[in-house]
């Protein structure tokens, strides 16, 4: 499947980036530079560090420490699923026998 590529120039924190993005995307991609924007705004502010690079380094590692949570909670979710999935199969053939 041919996806149609829209090249998007994306401003992070005053630079503008030339970023490759399938077209139903390109809305997604847009969203995600104003929440890192927003995010290396905020820890510019909170913290004082005005030296880009390091913002940019501190901002990923939160990003990358937030997914590795949600993964974890993604995964503790789906056995919960599961085993409440079980349980019900296990309720439902007691009633059909």
């Amino acid at each position: 499947m041919n996806m149609s590529i829209k090249i998007i120039d994306v401003e992070i924190f005053g630079r503008v980036i030339k970023v490759n993005c399938p077209k139903k995307y390109s809305s997604e991609l847009l969203s995600a530079a104003n929440n890192l924007n927003n995010r290396l705004q905020e820890l510019k502010e909170t913290t004082g560090v005005s030296n880009i690079e390091n913002l940019i380094f501190i901002t990923a590692l939160n990003i990358c420490n937030e997914l590795i949570i949600e993964k974890k909670n993604n995964l503790n979710n789906l056995r919960i699923i599961d085993k409440k999935i079980c349980s019900l199969n296990h309720i439902l053939k007691d009633i059909i026998e």
